[in-house]
């Protein structure tokens, strides 16, 4: 029996968050994080049902859809977690310490479930329209906010409960701090995103 790859994401992420609830002392962030990082791709799944058949049902997929756009960044977002490794040593020359390889593991886990997460949200976007050329696009622009997403939360320190709280505040900053050095930074999230779904591209093409 095959089992079915949003089954295999649902299993990790359940196995990690209950982890992330028992180890608070070191990466408190866990638990929030991964909860972030795994709900966009539960959203993912149900676009297919608001996809809209009669006029009435434009205003309720635009929320959903724009509900979706606001939270998929914190998927790709926590990548950018392994920054706290910073507070372990590496001291090799001193010899191994299982400690530090133990957290090293836990939070890899955590970025490989949002790396697996964010493989499944672009196949599902894949096949949303009967355009190909569509949903390419679509997938390019989910990059971009990505890209932006994550260094509004990364550096301006905005949550995403501020773009419904005080969504006027994110656009001020944004444009207050945009720069050359900005849009290279969501240029190197885009970069990794486009790498990663090269590289299952080519996986499924050894088939």
């Amino acid at each position: 029996m095959t089992v079915q790859p949003r089954y295999i994401a649902r299993i990790y992420f359940i196995i990690l968050f209950t982890i992330s609830l028992a180890e608070t002392r070191v990466f408190n962030f866990m638990t929030l994080n991964l909860f972030l990082a795994y709900i966009p791709f539960e959203l993912c799944l149900l676009l297919k049902l608001f996809k809209p058949k009669k006029a009435f049902e434009w205003p309720l997929f635009i929320i959903f859809g724009l509900v979706f756009l606001l939270l998929v960044p914190n998927t790709f977002y926590m990548i950018t977690d392994l920054i706290h490794l910073n507070q372990f040593q590496f001291n090799f020359l001193v010899g191994l310490n299982l400690t530090e390889w133990i957290f090293f593991t836990y939070l890899m886990l955590g970025v490989f479930l949002a790396m697996y997460v964010m493989i499944l949200i672009f196949m599902e976007i894949e096949h949303f329209t009967s355009h190909v050329w569509l949903n390419r696009a679509l997938i390019v622009v989910l990059m971009f906010l990505n890209g932006l997403g994550i260094y509004i939360g990364r550096f301006l320190r905005l949550h995403t409960v501020y773009l419904i709280n005080e969504p006027l505040k994110i656009v001020t900053e944004v444009l207050s701090v945009f720069s050359l050095k900005t849009f290279m930074f969501v240029l190197l999230m885009v970069l990794m995103q486009a790498v990663l779904a090269l590289i299952v591209k080519g996986v499924r093409l050894q088939k």
